[in-house]
């Protein structure tokens, strides 16, 4: 698996996830809610010969990196996994990261350091702390 890390404007998007976010049952994935891009979004790509598994754009703004949708293929951990440790390592020390998670995909976030702060009916709002704010 690779994964590929591509500003939110890059011409790139296109032929990794347009025909993806097209799709109705990727829409459906997605709670029915558009995926957006713009400038201000960094997008993680996990690849398998040419073939996208999954996907995660994150907006960055105002010190924060914000995970507000996502789609991962058959909701494979391993793909999770994967994008959201990359996530981390590419942003932790520049963004408080934080993710308006999907209920069913709390476990996946949890086991690659998210931890829930909030709970409404159909989504957890999740952030991952550095050790500092763990301890407060």
């Amino acid at each position: 698996m690779e994964i590929i890390e591509l500003e939110g404007e890059d011409q790139r998007l296109y032929y990794l996830v347009a025909h993806l976010i097209m799709d109705e049952k990727i829409l459906s994935y997605n709670l029915n809610y558009p995926y957006r891009t713009s400038s201000e979004y960094k997008w993680f790509i996990a690849t398998n010969k040419g073939v996208t598994l999954g996907f995660i754009p994150v907006k960055l703004k105002e010190g924060k990196a914000i995970i507000n949708n996502y789609y991962i293929a058959d909701d494979d951990s391993k793909v999770f996994s994967a994008l959201l440790k990359r996530i981390i390592k590419a942003l932790h020390l520049d963004f408080m990261i934080e993710s308006v998670t999907q209920i069913k995909h709390i476990s996946y976030f949890e086991y690659s350091g998210f931890s829930t702060v909030l709970f409404w009916k159909r989504y957890a709002k999740m952030k991952v702390f550095n050790n500092e704010e763990k301890c407060l």
